[in-house]
């Protein structure tokens, strides 16, 4: 568990120096193609004899960084009924709101007696 947090704690710290040295030569082009070439030889360096190609090489190595080993069987639950009311919902088109407003019951207007969709508010 150490070295789990000890590998995540150096990981953040390599992108947080990464990212202050990306800001740093944002303005001029060729320091960013400087910094782009160095980390193209780093990256090199650095895995020039480390090529992991085989499904059980790529295993191993997640195992090691997550500090577990996988799951022999995975249970799948049923995804859970999704509702889009608000702002996922289909807007209707004019033509459906007209069909749902001729098929709702009219009303008489308290205000100018009118059978109909309004009242004395709206």
């Amino acid at each position: 568990m150490f070295m789990l947090m000890r590998r995540r704690r150096h990981n953040q710290f390599c992108r947080e120096r990464f990212w202050v040295c990306t800001r740093a030569v944002c303005v001029d082009i060729d320091q960013i193609h400087e910094l782009t070439s160095i980390v193209r030889e780093a990256r090199q360096k650095i895995f020039a004899d480390d090529v992991v190609t085989s499904t059980a090489q790529m295993k191993k190595l997640i195992e090691e960084f997550y500090g577990a080993d996988a799951p022999k069987e995975v249970d799948v639950q049923p995804l859970e009924v999704v509702s889009t009311k608000g702002s996922g919902s289909r807007l209707p088109s004019r033509v459906e709101k007209d069909l749902k407003l001729k098929n709702k019951p009219l009303r008489q207007c308290k205000k100018c007696q009118e059978w109909g969709h309004h009242d004395s508010r709206n």
